[in-house]
Formats: structure tokens, sequence, C-alpha cells
């Protein structure tokens, strides 16, 4: 008897709630039966009329969002996520799911559209249409800003391109810094991150990113920090860092995420090319003002990614033309007693150099040839170094002899040789550093190696064939020196 009790009084109060709300229940109630039947077109109808009719409707607000979905109807969806969720008081979880997975939907529809044609003008729309209805549905979305920022930039409007980077690097900026302070970069290898946070992570996992793809996540609960690594394209595989997360929510931490530097490089960039544009017209408060707005972003991007070579060049060049070059000094200086790096030990050097500081630039190649002896741009840049300390010292001092920094800088053109026989650069350098020690058989023997480069850029260029002469007279034959003196002449003349 109570079970049929409640039954009959479940069965009044659902009547009289038909009853107090019209006919908006009875057209969830059909809209219900629609979508059993797949029907999601009429199920739309009648969904739109319940909202209508009963704004505050949870479940109405649940189904017509879920039925949008399921019509790909993601756009809509971002137009009324936030209604629906205001009025949802048994669904929010469901909702929340619904409203990332649009999300994740709208912005592979961008990135889909985009790539199909990046030229086109309608595909470049399509993609802004995608990503801005991606962006109000999710505005702590850091990908989403950086999408747009590239095809905004690729359709002409760097205006809106350099706005929706700068929105990304507002976001991004706070978990980056956090990361850096902990002592993470970019690549860095799985035992390199344990030493640099200073203990074993709490838990190691491995989750799936798409296709054969996988990720390795570090768990630190006492940092809320979640670091993600992924193999390398190339043997032997291994294990690299390639970005983290910053939060306390696990269920956020557990989906990795990529430390992008795009955003960083392209504003630097830009700033980086109008100083130089405002430079070359003598306005050099003008330059200074857009010099300083690139250095701490590639200071930045540099400590993310020590191996980015725009900023290893664009930070010596900067300071050089702002003539502040102890600034630069303290800033490396910080930064590499926190994280010493291959890359920004060369960067360094590089500042030094133009700052004709040759020992100092000297002391911080080879530190980067400590960590790495091989390294072709520091074997490089340290025997450039050697060779222009030498020169300098010459001029300054009038020394006919300048020996010891001249087989300094051959020593090292000779590793980089061994390492690289077919870099011209170094195999020009050595021939004429081998001439100023008067080493004839050195010459002789490395002719092949000389003649070689006929078939490269450099034979473009008057200094090779120059060079080619001097080398052909070092070896006895006459007419060969004079054929590359007459063609080192020609393209002088020419203005190469």
């Amino acid at each position: 008897m109570k079970t049929i009790q409640r039954t009959l009084l479940l069965s009044i109060l659902v009547t009289m709630s038909i009853e107090l709300v019209g006919c908006g229940a009875a057209d969830v109630q059909s809209a219900k039966l629609y979508r059993n039947r797949r029907d999601y077109v009429t199920a739309d109808k009648m969904l739109q009329k319940a909202v209508t009719e009963d704004p505050t409707n949870d479940e109405a607000w649940y189904l017509y969002a879920e039925n949008l979905y399921d019509l790909k109807e993601y756009e809509k969806i971002a137009s009324i996520i936030d209604t629906a969720m205001l009025y949802s008081t048994t669904h929010r979880t469901e909702l929340q799911t619904l409203k990332h997975n649009t999300w994740i939907e709208l912005y592979n529809g961008a990135l889909g559209a985009y790539n199909a044609n990046p030229d086109s003008k309608e595909a470049q729309q399509a993609a802004i249409t995608y990503l801005e209805a991606a962006q109000k549905l999710e505005p702590a979305q850091p990908e989403t800003y950086e999408l747009l920022g590239t095809v905004y930039y690729a359709s002409g409007d760097t205006a809106k391109g350099l706005q929706n980077y700068l929105a990304e690097i507002d976001q991004v900026s706070s978990s980056y810094d956090q990361g850096v302070t902990m002592g993470l970069m970019l690549h860095m290898s799985p035992d390199a991150v344990t030493r640099a946070i200073g203990g074993t992570p709490a838990r190691t996992l491995t989750v799936p990113i798409g296709g054969s793809d996988s990720s390795m996540i570090y768990v630190y609960p006492s940092k809320n920090a979640y670091i993600y690594f992924e193999k390398t394209d190339k043997p032997p595989y291994n294990w690299q860092l390639t970005g983290w997360r910053v939060t306390s929510l696990d269920a956020e931490g557990l989906q990795p995420l990529r430390v992008s530097t795009q955003a960083y490089e392209l504003v630097a960039n830009n700033y980086y090319q109008r100083g130089l544009s405002e430079q070359q017209r003598n306005d050099k408060n003008a330059a200074n003002a857009d010099f300083q707005k690139a250095i701490p972003l590639l200071m930045t991007l540099q400590q993310i990614d020590p191996s980015d070579e725009f900023a290893s060049q664009a930070i010596p060049d900067i300071y050089t033309r702002m003539e502040r070059t102890e600034k630069a000094k303290q800033e490396y200086e910080r930064i590499l007693a926190d994280h010493p790096s291959k890359p920004m030990y060369i960067s360094y050097g590089t500042l030094l150099m133009k700052a004709n500081d040759y020992q100092g630039a000297i002391a911080q190649y080879q530190k980067a040839l400590a960590l790495a002896p091989n390294d072709e741009s520091a074997l490089y840049d340290i025997a450039a170094a050697y060779k222009n300390w030498a020169i300098e010292d010459q001029k300054a001092n009038k020394k006919t002899e300048y020996t010891s920094e001249i087989e300094q800088s051959t020593s090292y053109f000779e590793k980089l040789h061994a390492v690289d026989k077919n870099d011209p650069n170094a195999l020009v350098n050595l021939i004429e550093n081998y001439i100023a020690l008067n080493k004839k058989d050195q010459v002789v023997s490395l002719l092949s190696d000389i003649e070689a480069l006929k078939n490269t850029d450099a034979a473009n260029t008057h200094q090779y064939w120059d060079l080619l002469a001097r080398a052909y007279s070092w070896s006895n034959r006459p007419k060969d020196a004079e054929a590359a003196y007459q063609k080192s002449d020609q393209l002088t003349r020419e203005g190469h």
C-alpha cells in the first residue's frame, strides 16, 4: 500500500509540475523521444521551445546543449553554454565536460580548415570564426590565442596577430615562470628533471596523446607540478621534456600540455625588427624603446628553450646596439648561475666578442665546450675569437707576430674540420691560419678540400677565389693561381 501511495503521490507531483510549467516539460519529454530515434533536428526544435518557455529549466538546457553537440552545432553551443550552466544544478559536471569537448572540436575544426589551405582567405576566415567561438567558450585556453595569432598573421592582420600572441603570453607567463624557477627547460632528460626538482616524482605514468604517440608524466604534488615528456623523433628515441603544468587539479594536470615559445619569439621579433628599422632612421629613442620591449621576451624565451637560435643571436645584438654590455653581462651571469647551458654560454660569448672582450668570450666558449666538446658552433666561435683577438692585438699594439693566438685558433678550426670536413667557413679560416703561420705543407694537403668548395655557395665570393689563388701559389701552380686571382677580381667588380 505504501508503495502505491508513493507512486500515486509521484504521479500527482508530476501532473502538478506539468500543469505549472505548461508545455516546457512536455517538450523536453518529446525531445527525449526524438533523441532516442536520433532525430536531433526535431529534438532541437522541441528543446529551443522548452528553454524559451521556461528559461530556468535545468534539464531542458542540458539536453539542448547535448543535442547541439550531436548536431555538431559547436558555434551555437559557445553562444548558449554559459546560460545553460547558469541554470544547471544537477548537470554542471556533464555540461563542463561538454563545454571542453566543444572547445576541442572548434579548435580542431579551425586547425583543419587552416591547414587545408593556409593561403586561402576563405580558409583563414573559417579558422578565425571557429577560433573566436572557441575563445568565447573557454577564454583560458592559450592554444586558441596562439592559433588565432598565426592565422591573423597569415591573413596580413599583424595587429590582431600580435594582440592574440600577447594575450597568450599573459595567460602562460605565470606557469612558464614557475617552471623555470623550478629549473625546468625544454628538451631536458628525465634524469635532469629529477636533479633540478630535487627528488624523484611521487607518481610516474604514461598516457596516450594521439595515434601511437604517448606522453610520460612526472607528478610532484608538493609543487603542484606535472611535467610532460615525449620521445624524440630520431634514434635512440629518448624521453625529453616537452612541457609542464602547475595546478592543484589532478584531472587538469594529467592532460599533457606542450610548452610553446612561438608567441614569445614572434612578439619579440616584431619589436626587434621595428627597433632595427628605427635605428636605420636614426631614431635612437624609438629604437631603444622597442629593443627594451623585446629583451624580457627574449630572455624568457632563452630560459625556456636555451637552444633557441633566434634568442641567442638577437639578445647580444640588441644589447650591443644599445651599448649596454654590462647590463647584458649581469643578465647572462644571473641566468647561468642557476641554469648553465651550452647555448646560453655561446650566446654570452658572442655578446662579449662583439664588445671586443676576447678573453671573456673565450672563457664562455670553453664552458660551452666542456658541456659539448664537439659542438660546431662553440668550436667555430672560440676559433674565431682567438683569431679576432690576434688581429685586434696586432692593430692596437703594432705587433708583427701573433703566433700564440693564431695557433690556438688553428687548433679549434682543425677540430671543427675533423667534425665537418665540408664546412666552408672552417676550411677557409683554417687555410688562412696556415698561411699566416707559414705552414705550407698543411695548405697543400688541404688543397683538394678547398677545390671541392667550387660547387658550394662559398665560390660566389671573391674572398674564396683569393684564398684559392694563394693556396695554388703555395702549391707551385702559378697558372691556376692566376686564373683564381682573375675570378676574384671579376667577383669584386660585381660586388661579390
